[in-house]
């Protein structure tokens, strides 16, 4: 009887034990769906969205800059506008060559600590390979910045070859004097010529009499267009099909003995794929090559010649931003380390008289360091 009422006592403190832990565990859920529901994200605003994706981008470029990336290592740079319900944002993609001596592991290591003292709502997702890195930075899940590291590949230099620069001079054809001088030289520079000057067509036969390189400077559309004006001959991004294969016909042949063909100015028709994959067929058509000056980071002329197979490159940089002595030939010196670590060299200058001299003084020097000046043609891709 008393082993009988033990029994039961214990069978009622058990069952109390287990109702207590019950009770606890689903007090403890319960806490903790509160919690969580307490700091789970909320939606950001768009204007909370723009300054978290302002705050990232803000973090890739000091997180470039710390490891030494300049504007002639990025190899693409582009944006599109995303909208996902009530927010928009501009998703950038960038495309960055880097020497061996950086290490990929060691970019990734860095820009994931970096977003990491961030916490919510950055993430940053990785996939690497031998030879590239590729990052996507994502705010609420959202890609804003997608970067691809790719090593340079060794300049082609075999035995007996050399390094190789191309000079040339844009703007050519409304004066005389530089460009009489440009003709007397002994060096291969390439004459850039915009249609319809004055002196386009006297100038380009000189040229080819005396045995020098002649392309088109094609005006288009900039985005301060019409408040800046290319010139004559400008091609617009309002033009339909027929209206601009017909305008690029007319500046074709306003300049004779032609190879190919550069932008002057452009920065809103470069921007446009289908207006540039228009222009660039013709060029192919033709048997001309494409310089792409690069007048603006969003370009997408290299690209597409690259894939309509024209023959094309683009500059290296311009020489003469600053017309002083020094910045031309400190711009010069630039060309020279290009040209020494990757092979090769475009440099863009203009009919300035502070451009001409410190050409005359650098030529010699920059052939010193065992670097050849070459014809633009000969750089084509």
């Amino acid at each position: 009887m008393v082993k009988s009422s033990v029994h039961r006592l214990k069978k009622i403190k058990l069952k109390g034990w287990i109702g207590y832990l019950l009770f606890f565990l689903l007090g403890s859920l319960l806490t903790l769906g509160g919690y969580t529901y307490l700091i789970r994200e909320k939606p950001l605003s768009p204007e909370a969205f723009s300054q978290k994706v302002f705050i990232a981008d803000k973090i890739i470029q000091s997180q470039l800059y710390e490891t030494g990336v300049s504007k002639t290592d990025i190899l693409l740079q582009q944006s599109s506008l995303k909208k996902e319900e009530s927010i928009a944002w501009e998703q950038s993609f960038l495309q960055i060559q880097l020497p061996r001596s950086k290490s990929l592991s060691s970019i990734e290591g860095d820009l994931k600590k970096s977003f990491s003292r961030l916490g919510k709502p950055f993430s940053i997702h990785s996939s690497q390979s031998p030879e590239s890195l590729q990052l996507e930075v994502r705010v609420m899940d959202r890609i804003t910045h997608q970067i691809t590291f790719l090593y340079a590949k060794p300049p082609a230099l075999g035995i007996g070859l050399r390094p190789k620069v191309a000079i040339v001079i844009d703007d050519l054809g409304g004066e005389t004097s530089v460009s009489q001088e440009l003709l007397r030289w002994d060096l291969p520079v390439t004459f850039s010529i915009l249609p319809f000057t004055p002196h386009a067509k006297t100038l380009a036969l000189e040229a080819q009499r005396k045995g020098k390189e002649i392309i088109l400077h094609l005006p288009m559309e900039p985005h301060e267009y019409p408040k800046i004006k290319p010139g004559e001959g400008v091609l617009l991004q309002e033009m339909n099909d027929e209206k601009l294969l017909h305008q690029l016909s007319k500046d074709i042949e306003a300049v004779p003995y032609i190879k190919g063909v550069s932008n002057h100015m452009g920065s809103r028709l470069m921007e446009d794929p289908e207006k540039m994959r228009i222009i660039l067929s013709e060029l192919k058509r033709r048997g001309l090559f494409f310089l792409d000056s690069r007048t603006t980071p969003q370009t997408v002329g290299f690209q597409t010649a690259k894939s309509l197979g024209l023959r094309a490159t683009e500059r290296s940089l311009f020489l003469d931003n600053s017309q002083k002595e020094e910045d031309v030939k400190q711009q010069l010196e630039k060309l020279v380390h290009l040209a020494l670590s990757k092979g090769k060299a475009i440099g863009i200058g203009h009919p300035h008289a502070s451009t001409i001299k410190s050409l005359k003084e650098m030529i010699p020097k920059i052939q010193e360091k065992g670097i050849e000046i070459v014809l633009l043609s000969d750089l084509m891709e």
